[in-house]
């Protein structure tokens, strides 16, 4: 009786083991996000009445805007204490107003969940212009400094890693990184990167090996026009410290909030045209896939698509479709699928009208249960709450 007692428990132990290969560990939670540039709201009442009108539509996260640059918006209700910042308390930044607690309370009062909209490369310090990158300029051959903070700094990383520990005090539900973690095709020449490259590859790379031949077009403009052969592998390894940056200011964040969820933004061309995602971001999905992100959230930008690409607006939205199916693969969920679709026009200004986002959000259907963000978030936006399906928790 104790050998057939002993077989059975072996069997059932064998059996747990293989479940456990093969289903998910967690779930990822659905969701479907107001994205939140700018609000028209002029006092919290007000603020807390938008959240409410998003509930309705059907909308179960609001992913908050909790930096400012100098030349984006103010939200109305605030009274800012600096031209440019951060919307939380923090050493380690310039604080406009801190905010975030307040709106995180209105909005799970609300019903809505708050993803924390974070810059990382273009973050306003004190400290930018002193630890900024550089670049190669094609124009005059010479070596030139960037906007963006240079990621191989360690001092940049350090004080990045010091913000996200301070956001992570905050009752936030997850974060959403800005796609301003990427470095374009000529970035990357810092004594920083230099050095970090040699001591990594081996190679000390310069721009007439990377840049072997340039043109000038008809605008007058300087071009690169060949890529040398050890581009791509720059590029990947551009992409790896990228990455291992993510990483670190995720990890910063979770030593105070452990577990807290975390979305990467990139942009479409990882799926739909990876060699350039590659070589202008140096940004490319296989490896995002690897770096174990909550979200990946890809900016399914269907009117940008369509301007950038000479296609009419119906070929993005199909296009959109085949990108959403190319995004799931590899996934453990689809539901990890963050897609961010477009609510209004970034050249016009014009609102995407009701069918159209409904033809939109139909299109991804294909790929299954992901999650949606609607970006820009605004006033006029129609999402009818039948045309949202409920996140997991409700289906439940």
């Amino acid at each position: 009786m104790m050998h057939l007692w002993r077989g059975v428990s072996l069997m059932l132990l064998v059996g747990i083991l293989i479940l456990m290969t093969v289903l998910p560990a967690t779930a990822t939670p659905r969701i479907r996000a107001a994205q939140v540039s700018y609000l028209t709201s002029r006092s919290y009442p007000e603020v807390a009445a938008e959240f409410a009108r998003m509930r309705r539509m059907g909308l179960d996260t609001v992913i908050f805007r909790v930096f400012q640059r100098p030349g984006d918006r103010y939200y109305p209700f605030v009274h800012p204490q600096r031209e440019a910042g951060v919307y939380f308390a923090t050493d380690a930044a310039p604080v406009v107003a801190d905010i975030l607690g307040s709106v995180t309370t209105l909005a799970h009062a609300a019903g809505l969940k708050v993803f924390a909209w974070m810059t990382t490369l273009s973050t306003p310090l004190v400290e930018s212009d002193a630890w900024c990158g550089r670049r190669f300029d094609p124009s005059t051959g010479r070596i030139v400094a960037c906007e963006a903070l240079d990621p191989f700094r360690p001092e940049v990383r350090q004080r990045l890693a010091t913000l996200f520990e301070d956001l992570a005090r905050y009752d936030i539900d997850g974060v959403l990184l800005q796609d301003d973690l990427v470095l374009r095709q000529t970035e990357g020449f810092s004594g920083a990167a230099l050095g970090v490259c040699l001591r990594e590859t081996g190679r000390m790379l310069s721009p007439a090996q990377l840049f072997p031949e340039t043109r000038k077009d008809a605008d007058g403009k300087v071009r690169i026009s060949r890529l040398g052969d050890p581009f791509y592998d720059w590029a990947r390894w551009k992409n790896r410290n990228l990455l291992q940056l993510a990483a670190e200011v995720r990890g910063a964040a979770r030593q105070v909030r452990p577990g807290l969820p975390f979305a990467l933004n990139l942009p479409y061309e990882v799926l739909t045209a990876p060699r350039h995602g590659l070589a202008w971001f140096s940004q490319e999905f296989s490896l995002a896939l690897e770096a174990d992100f909550d979200y990946l959230a890809i900016m399914a930008y269907h009117r940008q698509m369509a301007a950038e690409l000479s296609v009419s607006v119906e070929e993005a939205i199909s296009r959109i479709g085949i990108l959403a199916v190319s995004g799931v693969n590899g996934i453990r969920d689809p539901a990890g699928l963050l897609l961010k679709l477009q609510t209004r026009d970034f050249v016009s200004s014009q609102d995407v009208t009701a069918d159209e986002l409904r033809h939109l959000m139909h299109s991804t259907e294909r790929a299954g249960p992901v999650s949606l963000a609607f970006f820009p978030y605004h006033e006029s936006l129609q999402v009818m709450s039948e045309n949202v399906v409920p996140n997991r928790n409700e289906e439940e």
